[in-house]
């Protein structure tokens, strides 16, 4: 398994950041010619721009922990301001610049043009921090083989975009109908790598995409929530980068909780689709429980087929044998 994620990753590593360090340059997300600063690229976030409302929704979703520090990663950062602006206004709705957590939070990307021009745009706001509150931009590609030092570390990582790229670039090279585009077996293994274990870690996406069945699918999650936004609520917060024209009706978080009994190295990625065809005399061969038993008193179309099979599913995977599980 881990070395089919190697491989695939390999092919597309060089031409990837080729592409997005010649984007970024095209765009000229440096220093402008006239000016001494880096250009404040508002204009340049993909899908919703940093808006209090924004802000909110996805805060709402980081996981609640008594550890004094909170370590957050954002995938993909391109050259948004969504890390920065979310540690701003976490640490105004503490009061006076006075964090009860410490904030580290690790903004990355593949290109090291937009991250350059992050830190040279973020230096005077990064020294401005509290002790209690870190930002910075480093270079990581999520579907290669992880650094040790960065394994379960986060309470909690961002995602927008990253995603959407893979899954659009899957569909345009993808031959044949698998169900799960290639790139996100190794996104979603390592994203359960990445993230901590016993304090119900979050995986958040902010996407434009009202489905993301690999996502639905991945048995690294313990559930996976959607909330909808409508565009019009968010005013001017929608700002889809060259689809101005295309304005989506609604754009979409997923708050995507780790699975601590999910193993990548061992365990089937996926569902099963042939887990679909269950019915109340199916049974768990480790607790012995029929499908039936394990809804209880409670009727099938309450939370729906789908929903309740994809729970049976991961009951079959992840028991442990008590009747109790």
């Amino acid at each position: 398994m881990a070395s089919k994620e190697k491989v695939s990753s390999a092919k597309q590593n060089d031409k990837t950041i080729d592409f997005w360090d010649t984007f970024y340059k095209d765009l000229n997300t440096g220093v402008n010619a006239n000016e001494e600063q880096p250009s404040n690229n508002n204009d340049l976030e993909w899908i919703v721009s940093d808006k209090p409302v924004v802000l909110d929704k996805i805060l709402s979703f980081f996981p609640r922990t008594r550890q004094p520090s909170m370590h957050i990663l954002e995938i993909g950062c391109g050259v948004s301001q969504l890390s920065r602006s979310l540690l701003e206004r976490m640490i105004r709705q503490q009061g006076d610049g006075k964090a009860h957590h410490a904030y580290a939070f690790v903004s990355t990307d593949v290109s090291l043009v937009c991250l350059q021009h992050n830190r040279d745009r973020d230096a005077a706001y990064v020294a401005s921090l509290p002790d209690a509150a870190t930002l910075s931009y480093t270079e990581l590609n999520v579907v290669k083989e992880l650094p040790a030092c960065q394994m379960h570390k986060y309470d909690a990582i961002l995602d927008k975009g990253t995603c959407d790229t893979f899954l659009f670039r899957s569909k345009r090279t993808q031959k044949g109908s698998a169900a799960h585009a290639p790139l996100l077996k190794p996104l979603l293994n390592n994203i359960h790598r990445l993230l901590r274990s016993g304090c119900k870690a979050k995986y958040i996406i902010i996407s434009p995409r009202s489905k993301l069945k690999s996502v639905r699918d991945f048995n690294g999650f313990a559930s996976v929530n959607r909330t909808k936004m409508s565009t019009d609520l968010l005013g001017d917060a929608v700002l889809v980068k060259g689809n101005a024209a295309h304005k989506p009706a609604h754009v979409f978080i997923y708050e995507c909780t780790r699975n601590d009994s999910y193993q990548p190295d061992k365990d089937e990625p996926f569902a099963d689709e042939g887990l679909t065809a269950i019915n109340d005399e199916t049974i768990c061969k480790k607790c012995q429980k029929t499908f039936k038993e394990f809804r209880g008193n409670v009727d099938i179309q309450d939370q729906g087929v789908v929903q309740w099979t994809r729970r049976f599913r991961n009951h079959t995977i992840h028991c442990t044998g008590n009747c109790n599980n």
